[in-house]
């Protein structure tokens, strides 16, 4: 009985030094992609703030992203660069029509280095008429500024980011 006992430790010892535990000390690989929070709670009448992260796997010196909103839900307040990674850049721009809103930044002398984290803020109001829904803060296909990247010789990336979506749940 011991000698079973034993042997079935060890094989479970051999075994998980072979398998390993999974954990590794690499940091996670970084791609490009723009990401919004996975879901936003909010009531009629309310304020809320979007933040809108990238991530990005070569220095960058374009970034476009267009995002598509319920107008009859939310109005659009403002969008903030503050504690932005391309807050250095000249040119950040904001362009509005109906449902729609691009966020641009642009820079030929500057570059966002390799990295994580803010491109920029987006502050909304929920219309007081609101009912309850639920809705998503998505992208959509915009040929003139699409979702995109571009790197520092102006060429657009051949690998354009991903993006994830952020629920939005109004309740009264």
């Amino acid at each position: 009985m011991i000698r079973f006992v034993v042997g079935t430790a060890l094989f479970i010892l051999i075994g998980a030094g072979i398998g390993g535990c999974g954990n590794s000390n690499e940091p996670e690989k970084i791609t490009n992609r723009v990401y919004l929070p996975e879901k936003i709670e909010t009531v009629p009448g309310d304020f809320i703030s979007v933040p809108v992260n990238f991530d990005n796997e070569v220095s960058l010196a374009v970034i476009n992203v267009p995002i598509l909103f319920p107008s009859s839900l939310l109005h659009l307040d403002s969008v903030s660069f503050r504690d932005s990674r391309a807050d250095q850049f000249l040119f950040k721009k904001v362009l509005t029509k109906a449902d729609t809103l691009v966020i641009g930044v642009i820079d030929d002398t500057a570059a966002v280095a390799v990295g994580r984290g803010l491109l920029a803020t987006i502050y909304f109001m929920v219309n007081t008429s609101a009912p309850d829904t639920t809705f998503l803060l998505n992208t959509f296909n915009y040929p003139p500024l699409p979702l995109s990247f571009y790197d520092l010789q102006l060429n657009q990336l051949a690998n354009p980011p991903g993006f994830r979506a952020c629920q939005v749940t109004i309740k009264e």
